[in-house]
């Protein structure tokens, strides 16, 4: 008896510390980390630094490169050794304009499982209000409507079914492609 409360304690506790792991794992978004290193660094005028952290983020940035924008790590890289502050913070909004796409790719992927869905347009939402700050009111209110159509699309599926609302894919995918033109326009 005494071995077996203390193996369900040891399991206990060891699942614990596996939910804090996973947790913390799931909070990291590199390109926000390098963007706000990569905007105090030219903020002080050190350039270096700037492309040390753009280099240690190559392999995020060159995805978001190859799968939404094929001008972003090159334009990105360009302007910080011109060392101009405006076409920085243009390709940093870039890339955060390519975060948002990929979160909509991946909710639009996983339509089908509400939670997943709900997550990675939690993810594009948290994105977008990083890039609202930059965009003209007109642009903005476009953006934001659209995201709210995409994230209306999902459905819902209700408390026991209660308050269930049915997924819209073809809505979904309409807004999302609204999404995609508006932050093309950057």
């Amino acid at each position: 008896m005494k071995k077996y409360i203390i193996l369900v304690l040891i399991s206990l506790i060891a699942s614990i510390n596996l939910q804090a792991y996973s947790y913390a794992a799931a909070g990291k978004e590199p390109t926000i980390d390098s963007r706000e290193g990569i905007l105090g660094a030219i903020n002080s005028d050190n350039f270096v630094l700037a492309k040390e952290i753009l280099e240690k983020n190559k392999d995020n940035y060159l995805y978001l490169t190859k799968e939404f924008n094929e001008k972003l790590f090159s334009s990105l890289e360009s302007s910080i050794l011109e060392k101009d502050k405006q076409k920085i913070n243009k390709w940093l909004d870039v890339s955060i304009a390519t975060e948002i796409q990929r979160r909509l790719d991946g909710g639009l992927k996983n339509i089908d499982n509400f939670n997943i869905a709900k997550v990675m347009l939690a993810k594009a939402d948290k994105f977008y209000k990083l890039l609202s700050v930059s965009l003209d009111k007109e642009l903005d209110k476009k953006l934001k409507e659209a995201l709210f159509q995409c994230m209306d699309s999902i459905g819902n599926p209700g408390l026991f079914g209660v308050g269930a609302k049915p997924v819209n894919k073809e809505k979904y995918i309409e807004n999302k492609k609204i999404v995609d033109e508006l932050l093309k326009s950057l």
